[in-house]
């Protein structure tokens, strides 16, 4: 009695097991196939993305259909540890020394626009923005009074605040220049004298 119910737990496992490995066979083939749907799915969006830059090129000889933006420069795409300036330092990256890049900072952010020079590099119109956070004048458009460029952006009106963070905006957007840190600015004593506004103001460059 004992020997038949050996051979019958015997045979049970054994017609159970080529269940299981059925079951294992479509659970593998389930996976495989859609591991191969999206191999496929991805090498249909990459070969898009191919053609329409080359077809973006050929067309406006630009990667990206005349797109321009932070998005479409390479150099945000490098991984870079923002750095800290003092105003010491920031002023080192002025465009005089043509071995440094230019940098400027607007609201403490601090942009690497060497790719500007043309604006901001040495004997430039603009030159005076380099090595320095002269947000007020990005504000006022005062660029012929020394005490506008400056951080100090006391007694401003709306408009002119709005000024400065559009000019926040389309450094931190601008397809040429990146941010590469921050500067720390020297406080502002709220006794000192808030420069007064000027004539002969210019627009700025993009």
């Amino acid at each position: 009695m004992s020997e038949l119910k050996q051979r019958r737990n015997v045979s049970r496992v054994q017609s159970s097991t080529p269940a299981k490995q059925s079951h294992q066979a479509t659970g593998d083939a389930v996976l495989t196939n859609r591991s191969a749907w999206w191999r496929i799915v991805i090498r249909i969006m990459l070969t898009l993305v191919a053609l329409s830059i080359c077809l973006s090129f050929l067309i406006t000889e630009t990667a990206f259909w005349g797109h321009k933006n932070k998005w479409t420069n390479w150099r945000n795409y490098i991984p870079r540890k923002q750095r800290v300036f003092t105003q010491l330092e920031l002023l080192q990256y002025d465009g005089t020394n043509p071995e440094q890049p230019i940098l400027l900072a607007i609201e403490g952010d601090v942009y690497d626009v060497t790719l500007g020079s043309g604006f901001y590099g040495p004997g430039s119109s603009y030159h005076l923005f380099a090595g320095r956070d002269a947000s007020r004048a990005f504000g006022t458009n005062c660029l012929s009074r020394n005490d506008h460029l400056t951080h100090d952006t006391r007694g401003l009106s709306e408009g002119e605040l709005a000024g400065i963070r559009g000019w926040h905006r389309l450094f931190d957007n601008h397809q040429r220049y990146v941010k590469v840190g921050v500067v720390s600015l020297d406080p502002i004593d709220p006794n000192s004298p808030i420069p007064p506004p000027c004539d002969g103001a210019k627009a700025k460059p993009v």
